[in-house]
């Protein structure tokens, strides 16, 4: 056993936890304010070579899929860009920020991933162009893998017999911040001066990276001097961390062959469904507003409803559940985004919207939480960073394929058989993870 004990745990999770919902909630509070903001952007003095080429590409892409030119519209696929340009930025960094952790700690890179975070709120306060403002985006970006730091620490506190317990209260740091942070950054919306629409914002998120980097100061380091690994090791694998071949495959993790393989199955498995879930989650706006003309404000009760039911499943139930069934758990999860998925695409009336959400909060409670435990029971103890880098890679490069690919599958066949095939295009992973052998279950033997 490796996990150090009780009472240090304790000290450690009471940090870590505030310092990722205050992460949360900057990175959150942005997401309802990128209408202002890209309007901002788009008028004279402030529009530039970057916008320009930004708005000419997007609309060519519009045109060939046969997306209406509107203003919503247009806003959400630019929206759609840059989230999935954060994601393709989170799967270049999240592998080698993990890796670099196993050699000089966690505290000391997840400390970096602050203050990285914090020169990036810095400059989206002075952003008057939009190329300052992706600039800003990008920095955000390659620090967010301050996640994949804060799982190695789970797995350093926690035995993999209670990991699930540790992740369930990332999940929950997760929940609160995508449950909170949007309505400040609504309210923020509602005050946002025409002339710096994004300066109120940009000061919140300051302040709240500021107290984040208070609760890291105090945190213990965790890692293990026996499991510190050399630069030599990490610089003979720097290639094996960016190549998404090598990545699937799991090549920079010292391991015997056989769990490489269990790996790789699990790596699949969350990727395939990623890619899908994320894809439909990203196109649902278009369809409530194009179905149901849900205004802003109607988006934004149907996050807080996904939230809080998130908020219980996770608090009230994943935390609870011994990792020998967290298969159980993500098999369950992962049948419940197939009806959701398949309501949605039908639903004529809210009420029927809402009964789709209510399986997709489930599956969004449980299933990636449970995965992730699953593969750290069987990966080699001094390889928690890269793995959780190598993992969450995985996940990025989902979320940023997956929107890309679904929103023009949306607009060439329709939202009901893009959400009908996406459902069950969703059986796959299911029947994989159904196939898979329970690596917690060798464990427990």
């Amino acid at each position: 056993m490796t996990a150090i004990g009780p009472v240090d745990r304790k000290k450690v999770m009471k940090l870590l936890i505030p310092a990722l919902i205050c992460n949360m909630l900057a990175f959150t509070s942005i997401l309802p304010l990128f209408p202002t903001i890209l309007n901002f952007y788009s008028k004279e003095g402030h529009r530039d070579w970057l916008y320009d080429i930004s708005v000419k590409g997007l609309q060519s892409f519009q045109n060939a899929i046969g997306v209406p030119h509107n203003e919503r519209y247009d806003k959400v696929f630019f929206g759609g860009f840059l989230g999935s340009l954060f994601s393709a930025l989170q799967f270049i960094s999240s592998p080698t920020l993990g890796s670099l952790s196993d050699i000089y700690g966690r505290r000391a890179i997840i400390s970096l991933c602050c203050v990285v975070t914090f020169i990036s709120y810095i400059n989206w306060l002075r952003a008057d162009t939009f190329a300052w403002f992706v600039l800003s985006r990008i920095l955000g970006g390659l620090s967010k893998g301050n996640i994949n730091v804060a799982t190695a620490i789970v797995s350093d506190v926690y035995t993999p017999e209670d990991h699930p317990m540790g992740m369930a209260l990332i999940g929950i740091s997760y929940s609160l911040g995508f449950l909170i942070g949007p309505m400040i950054g609504a309210y923020f919306s509602t005050i946002a001066s025409a002339d710096a629409p994004f300066a109120s914002p940009a000061a919140f998120s300051i302040a709240l990276t500021l107290i984040e980097f208070v609760f890291l100061f105090f945190l213990p380091e965790t890692l293990d001097l026996k499991e510190q690994k050399s630069l030599d090791a990490i610089k003979k694998t720097r290639k094996e961390l960016i190549t998404p071949k090598d990545l699937f495959q799991f090549t920079a993790v010292n391991a015997p062959q056989k769990q490489k393989q269990e790996m790789q199955k699990i790596g699949w498995i969350y990727f395939l469904y990623l890619f899908l879930y994320s894809g439909l989650e990203f196109t649902l706006p278009f369809l409530t507003h194009l179905r149901f003309d849900f205004n802003n404000m109607q988006q934004g009760k149907l996050y807080l409803f996904t939230g809080m039911l998130m908020l219980l499943i996770q608090g009230g139930y994943v935390r609870r559940i011994p990792i020998e069934k967290q298969k159980k758990v993500a098999e369950r999860g992962m049948a419940c985004i197939i009806p959701a998925y398949l309501i949605v695409a039908f639903a004529q009336t809210p009420l029927f919207l809402y009964a789709g959400l209510f399986f997709y909060a489930i599956a969004s409670a449980t299933v990636v939480t449970s995965l992730t435990s699953l593969v750290h029971v069987i990966y080699p103890q001094s390889e928690k960073g890269v793995l959780a880098g190598i993992f969450r890679s995985l996940g990025c490069l989902a979320r940023a394929l997956g929107p890309i690919i679904s929103s023009t599958f949306f607009w060439l066949v329709g939202s009901t058989t893009c959400y009908s095939v996406g459902a069950l295009l969703l059986i796959c992973p299911l029947v994989l993870l159904l196939r898979l052998q329970n690596p917690a279950s060798k464990k427990t033997l």
